[in-house]
């Protein structure tokens, strides 16, 4: 999902959700159901494609959806922290030796899902040069977190 904002008069603004149909992002179905719960309804709703790609556009008021925009990019960076933190666990979890690393997809998916959950930190996280968001974490720390978890091992 995408948020554009664009001015649409004096003190005024419209908001646009942008959903990818085709290549869903992994937040839209919880920023769609947070519209639901909050029954948040667009002004104006179209399918188009946007940068080569077939999307639903919602169009709210800056001031219908305004108080809710903090929320739904608390959702947006959620998703894009996990996304991170994935990445980078998959990768400590390839650096262990055959014998430590999971011996099966779905171990290793439980212990993808698990370490992540548990290193989910607002320490975590930086922005690099660019102001991009990075996860930061110490990889031997990670390392020894895998292992007791994959061995059944409590405790540091």
């Amino acid at each position: 999902m995408f948020i554009k904002v664009e001015p649409a008069g004096f003190f005024m603004y419209t908001v646009q959700l942008i959903f990818d149909l085709e290549g869903p992002d992994s937040e839209d179905h919880q920023v769609r159901d947070y519209l639901a719960q909050h029954e948040l309804e667009p002004k104006y709703q179209w399918n188009a494609e946007v940068e080569s790609r077939q999307c639903e556009l919602m169009q709210f008021g800056g001031c219908y959806l305004g108080r809710h925009l903090e929320a739904i990019g608390q959702i947006q960076r959620r998703a894009v922290e996990v996304e991170l933190l994935t990445a980078e666990v998959e990768q400590h979890l390839d650096a262990l030796s055959a014998e430590e690393r999971p011996s099966t997809e779905e171990q290793r998916r439980t212990a993808v899902t698990t370490l992540v959950e548990e290193l989910h930190q607002e320490s975590a996280f930086q922005t690099d040069e660019n102001g991009e968001l990075i996860a930061v974490l110490a990889g031997d720390a990670v390392r020894e977190a895998a292992r007791r978890l994959l061995t059944g091992s409590v405790g540091p």
